[in-house]
């Protein structure tokens, strides 16, 4: 009896270890079956639709400063590099024919103008003496010519005074803008003329300054419109792509399509406190042309097959269900997704090769980003 007993227990116990065996081979083998994948959140989020370029850093204004008359150099008040407000004394030349000039000038006129008065003087008495008959009319008409001869005299020596000061006023030369000298071309004592092309030095506004670049022309709707609802903000960065320069707004675009190429000549304009942005800098642009909310997610995620756009949706039950999925744009490698995904739904990145709709997958959240910080801050 003992026997039996012994014989029942161990059968009992091997039937628990086979049945928990079986388990363990099953949980297992569904371990085995779920695929790992790495997948991450659909976002409603706001997303901009870009237009990349390569562009230049143009002045908005840049001034090189002549004389208007010739002279020698006296004095130099800039320094090679310098910031000059407008207004500012850049240079001097030896006035003293000019000061000479003005004050004969004024003489001439203080002679003509005694005269005047003496003349003057004289018509009055002549007219009073021809009221009496005293005088005769010849006589007086002569006397009232050379009162309005010397009234035009002094007329005349007060546009020469007029002349002599604005001459002299070009003899000390100002900056007719703010902003940065260049290299001088002269030095002190050296003798420039008013009909030299090379200048003394050439002045150059650093803030605001611009960016020149192109733009597809076919895409001068989207650009026009941009313009015209304020959204075309501008963005530049190194040409490396390294590292973003300033942020501005596109200000003008050109009232023609080059015919040559087909593209579009566009200036963004950008504050330049701190003089990162220098003329001639080539840099990289990133042109807003609309701003959308919607469904946000890595381009990455998307595929593409036979009947078009898709991807692959986790479900709650840890399954994949593959999803044809519409898009309104794609940019800095985020789809605006208009249709096939909804907020908060895993939609696979990584693994699509290797699953198949209705797949069991084991997630792995993604904590890459598809093109750095401009992408991480869409996705948010």
């Amino acid at each position: 009896m003992k026997f039996f007993l012994y014989a029942y227990s161990f059968r009992k116990l091997t039937i628990s270890l086979v049945l928990a065996l079986t388990c363990a081979t099953s949980a297992a083998a569904d371990e085995i079956a779920a695929i790992p994948v790495t997948a991450i959140k659909a976002k409603s989020a706001s997303i901009d639709r870009n237009i990349y370029g390569i562009g230049t850093v143009a002045p908005l204004q840049t001034v090189t400063v002549r004389p208007r008359i010739d002279g020698q150099i006296t004095d130099i008040s800039f320094m090679e590099g310098q910031i000059v407000e407008k207004g500012s004394v850049l240079f001097k030349l030896d006035d003293r024919e000019l000061v000479s000039a003005l004050a004969s000038a004024k003489a001439k006129k203080a002679q003509d103008e005694a005269q005047l008065n003496t003349a003057t003087a004289d018509a009055q008495r002549y007219a009073a003496l021809a009221e009496k008959g005293i005088a005769s009319t010849s006589t007086l008409e002569q006397k009232d010519a050379a009162s309005k001869q010397y009234a035009a005299a002094v007329q005349y020596d007060e546009a020469l005074i007029k002349n002599a000061e604005t001459q002299l006023g070009f003899a000390t030369v100002t900056s007719p803008i703010t902003g940065r000298t260049g290299f001088k071309q002269v030095d002190v004592g050296s003798v420039i003329s008013a009909s030299s092309t090379d200048g003394v030095v050439t002045v150059t506004q650093m803030d605001p300054i611009g960016v020149s670049f192109v733009a597809p022309g076919e895409r001068f709707g989207e650009i026009r419109e941009a313009l015209k609802n304020g959204i075309a903000d501008v963005e530049v960065g190194t040409t490396d792509g390294a590292r973003l320069l300033a942020k501005g707004k596109l200000t003008v675009m050109d009232n023609a399509v080059d015919a040559s190429n087909g593209s579009i000549h566009l200036r963004a304009t950008f504050d330049n406190k701190e003089g990162v942005l220098w003329p001639g800098l080539p840099v990289t642009t990133r042109l807003v042309v609309e701003k959308r909310t919607g469904i946000v997610v890595p381009d990455k995620a998307l595929a593409r097959g036979r009947d078009g756009l898709y991807a692959y949706v986790v479900g709650p039950d840890g399954k994949v269900s593959k999803r044809q999925v519409k898009t309104a744009f794609v940019t800095d490698a985020m789809a605006l997704v208009t249709d096939g995904i909804k907020d908060g739904e895993q939609v696979v990145m990584d693994g699509q090769s290797r699953i198949a709709d209705g797949v069991k997958v084991a997630v792995t959240p993604w904590t890459g980003s598809p093109t750095g910080e401009i992408a991480e801050k869409a996705a948010q």
